[in-house]
């Protein structure tokens, strides 16, 4: 479907996370990053200008959190309330090696969006502990996802 600047084709996999706001910037994302043959890449994809709106936000005192799990997610995320998305100059890409016969030599687009790089949640196997502060003061805007109803509480479960 679309290449890298180093050449490798990119496809697109069943249920990748791709966010529909940033599909018509991922060519010219996708054509700024370098392969190198590394078998995962999270890469920030600076435009220089502003490309359109961040629903991670950063958070403070007196904010008013939520946690609830999206769907096909194994933990909460954290959320804001009454906040709004900000404007953002980035794109965010997450690509993995491809596997299986004929796919060799390609990467498999994992999530792309709008926004500077986050950590992986604190409940994801590649979690660190950057995680754990970075989801402290970082949320995603409520309503921003779609959530598994009954789920929302205002328990920090890490």
């Amino acid at each position: 479907m679309w290449r890298l600047k180093s050449g490798e084709e990119v496809v697109d996999r069943f249920r990748s996370h791709l966010h529909s706001t940033v599909a018509p910037l991922l060519p010219d994302a996708l054509a700024r990053v370098e392969g190198r043959e590394r078998q995962f890449l999270v890469e920030e994809v600076d435009f220089g200008r502003i490309v359109g709106q961040s629903t991670c936000v950063a958070t403070g005192p007196g904010d008013e959190i939520v946690f609830a799990q999206r769907p096909g997610r194994w933990g909460l995320t954290r959320f804001i309330k009454n906040r709004q998305p900000e404007p953002t100059t980035s794109v965010v890409v997450i690509l993995k090696t491809a596997a299986g016969k004929g796919h060799e030599g390609k990467y498999v687009l994992v999530t792309a969006f709008l926004g500077r790089k986050a950590e992986p949640e604190p409940w994801d196997p590649r979690a660190t502990a950057a995680s754990r502060d970075f989801w402290g003061s970082h949320a995603l805007i409520w309503g921003s996802e779609p959530i598994v109803p009954g789920t929302e509480t205002i328990v920090c479960p890490w």
